[in-house]
């Protein structure tokens, strides 16, 4: 691993684990798996929560899989930059998006090191977790002001589902920015935003109460009224559902 390790972006989080990995010959998926709490292990990538005096981090090794990873990365285009650039430029125009705390170069792959909650959970885990839906509606509030406010400031996120949504306890973050991008208002790719979470909403069955407290604070921040916006939504919406209609939907909610 020596020489191996190079700062792409970042400054003390960056310099923290450049000198752990550096240190630790076995690679840094291998240094991941005896210093993390390990969340999700894919061919394409590894991801776990760091706790360092009494700060959590979440990090993300992508790794190359192929020459094409390798000459991506290279040219600047790896899918561990790209993201760390557009969760930068979100959170500069006042997002809800994790701090990015640092990103590495290792010789598996691309290290992103991005701020870790204490509290919370992806909104599907927090469904399924809930001891009453009244809970519930903070949670739905913040999630249309997060997902309008994103709309508004002219950007689609390109994969609207209840895991790629995480509250904090206070705010809704947009945890995934593989397929986020600019885009107009009332685009076609937002209104897929829009459905994604519909689907998701109907599959989960949380009834038309709290869906309507998402869809009304995402009308705060978004023109248009309601019919509208549905109009807009709902040829992708049967798209979704004709996509999974072995699942099971609960109440339709448009």
């Amino acid at each position: 691993m020596a020489g191996k390790v190079k700062i792409k972006r970042g400054d003390v989080w960056a310099v923290r684990l450049k000198e752990q990995l550096t240190a630790h010959p076995e690679g840094a998926a291998e240094w991941m798996e005896d210093h993390t709490q390990i969340l999700n292990s894919t061919v394409d990538s590894l991801s776990g929560l760091l706790r360092v005096d009494d700060e959590l981090a979440y990090l993300k090794l992508y790794r190359f899989t192929s020459l094409r990873s390798k000459l991506q990365y290279r040219l600047g285009r790896a899918q561990s930059l790209r993201n760390y650039r557009k969760a930068v430029a979100l959170g500069e125009k006042g997002l809800a998006v994790p701090q990015q705390l640092a990103c590495l170069a290792v010789k598996q792959g691309t290290l992103l090191v991005v701020e870790g909650f204490t509290t919370g959970g992806n909104l599907a885990e927090l469904w399924h977790k809930r001891t009453s839906e009244s809970g519930f509606d903070a949670v739905m509030q913040a999630a249309g002001e997060t997902l309008g406010k994103l709309h508004a400031a002219g950007y689609t996120y390109g994969d609207c589902r209840w895991l790629n949504l995480f509250w904090n306890g206070q705010r809704v973050y947009l945890t995934d920015f593989n397929n986020t991008r600019k885009s107009r208002i009332g685009s076609v790719q937002q209104a897929r935003d829009l459905a994604r979470f519909t689907a998701n909403s109907e599959e989960f069955g949380i009834g038309s109460r709290l869906y309507e407290q998402f869809l009304g604070k995402y009308l705060e921040e978004v023109p248009g009224t309601r019919r509208e916006v549905v109009e807009r939504m709902i040829r992708p919406l049967y798209r979704i559902r004709g996509q999974h209609l072995s699942d099971g939907y609960g109440q339709r909610l448009v």
